[in-house]
């Protein structure tokens, strides 16, 4: 099965997009050409029938002629007509010639005949007409076009009524336009085509840089509108920090924390962004718990804290009225269960915890252990591993933690002391190019 992939928008545009846009202009050129050889051959078609109307015309008006000035029956004088007319007229024709003719009347078998033996083909069009493929018989003329051994031709028959009597006979031809007709059809065909294809072309080169335009404009508006919402996350979130703590600093430092331990891990760009926003916002609950529960110095009762942990479910509401914050729900509703199913709301364990969730966790620990609160000091690093590290399998997805262990003590270095500002300086630069990836891609 086939899966999606992002392709770069420009990408896409300067070469995807110009292939599909050469091969629409190539099918709709082929298209419109085929229906303009088409109509040319139509034209010729009708142009053919005409002359060989005209021919046969003339040959059953000189047939009508010499059987009522020379008393000779209707096939004498067709053998007449046929011998002082066809041939000379169909040496003088520029548009062809017709090299079969045939004279019969309704009850009598057989006819008049006359094949021209001088045509090259003449053994195919006897053999075309012995295959007896004439229309049953009709009043007034019929005409069609056919292929005789891959060459056009004419097949006409035209009714001969004779003075006084209600008997018709009729003539039938194979008429065969000219080389040089044949070959102008061809080149006019040709020119048509290129004509065709050459507008198709031209109309796709005209609107590629229309559209490439147009793309870099949409890809500047996406970028400006990812940096918009991915502002937004940020002040939302610190807004929910500052109103718990009072500093922002730990939504920065346990986001930088879970994205690092993320990126060890591989997780894709997708997980990145939905990770981060998880993480600016896993406490946004909170601004539904009334102060005298949130901000309480003390331990909580029983009964306070089923009502602290109902934040989870409001976090999921809040998320849930965004399509644009709705990947976050992983973090937001499961950064509180436990790897061993002891957690809530919903104790669930093991890798049925999201994995981004688990990341947070094991995170939002680390940084919760190692910053000052007023009611605690702040605990080393070595001291917060220790616990994290007697939390494997219980509390912590234990790959999680051994990764995180690996490089706990460079990153503790580097966050624990810095001030909001810095923190939040090198979140932009850390989180910014996975949630960049999506303003100028497309699912191919």
């Amino acid at each position: 099965m086939h899966s999606p992939r992002n392709v770069p928008l420009l990408t896409y545009v300067r070469h995807v997009l110009v292939a599909r846009l050469a091969l629409m202009a190539t099918v709709i050129a082929l298209t419109l050409a085929t229906l303009a050889y088409l109509a040319e051959e139509r034209m010729l078609e009708e142009a053919v029938v005409a002359e060989a109307q005209e021919n046969l015309a003339e040959l059953v008006e000189r047939t009508r002629a010499i059987f009522s000035h020379g008393g000779l029956k209707p096939l004498d004088a067709f053998r007449l007509a046929v011998g002082e007319k066809i041939e000379s007229n169909a040496r003088k024709s520029r548009s062809g010639k017709v090299v079969y003719a045939k004279f019969s009347k309704p009850g009598i078998s057989g006819g008049e005949e006359y094949l021209d033996r001088s045509f090259v083909l003449h053994e195919a069009v006897h053999a075309y007409v012995r295959a007896d493929r004439s229309p049953e018989p009709e009043t007034g003329a019929w005409s069609e076009t056919v292929f005789i051994a891959d060459i056009l031709c004419v097949h006409a028959i035209l009714p001969i009524e004779e003075a006084g009597r209600n008997e018709t006979g009729q003539v039938e031809i194979i008429f065969v336009p000219a080389p040089t007709v044949l070959a102008a059809m061809e080149r006019k065909s040709f020119y048509t085509v290129g004509a065709v294809a050459f507008v198709a072309l031209a109309t796709a080169a005209l609107l590629y840089p229309v559209i490439l335009r147009l793309t870099n404009r949409l890809v500047a508006f996406s970028r400006n509108l990812q940096a918009a919402n991915f502002e937004t996350l940020a002040l939302l979130g610190c807004a929910v920090a500052k109103r718990d703590s009072d500093t922002d600093e730990h939504n920065y430092r346990v986001t930088l924390y879970a994205l690092r331990m993320a990126e060890a891990i591989g997780l894709d760009a997708a997980g990145m962004r939905a990770l981060a926003k998880g993480a600016f916002l896993h406490d946004v609950g909170k601004i539904a718990i009334r102060d005298s529960i949130l901000l309480k110095p003390g331990k909580l009762t029983e009964d306070e804290y089923e009502i602290m942990k109902t934040h989870v479910r409001h976090g999921l509401d809040v998320v849930a009225r965004s399509t644009w914050l709705r990947d976050a729900k992983d973090v937001v509703g499961c950064h509180h269960e436990k790897f061993n199913g002891k957690g809530y709301p919903n104790g669930i364990s093991g890798k049925d915890i999201p994995l981004t969730a688990r990341i947070f966790t094991v995170a939002d620990v680390f940084d919760a252990l190692t910053s000052r609160r007023p009611y605690k000091n702040a605990l080393s690093c070595a001291e917060a591993l220790d616990i994290l590290m007697r939390g494997r399998g219980k509390h912590f997805d234990p790959k999680i933690v051994d990764t995180f262990a690996a490089m706990a003590a460079p990153l503790h270095e580097r966050y624990a002391h810095r001030s909001g500002r810095d923190l939040s300086a090198e979140l932009i630069d850390v989180a910014w190019k996975y949630f960049q990836v999506g303003t100028d891609t497309l699912v191919s």
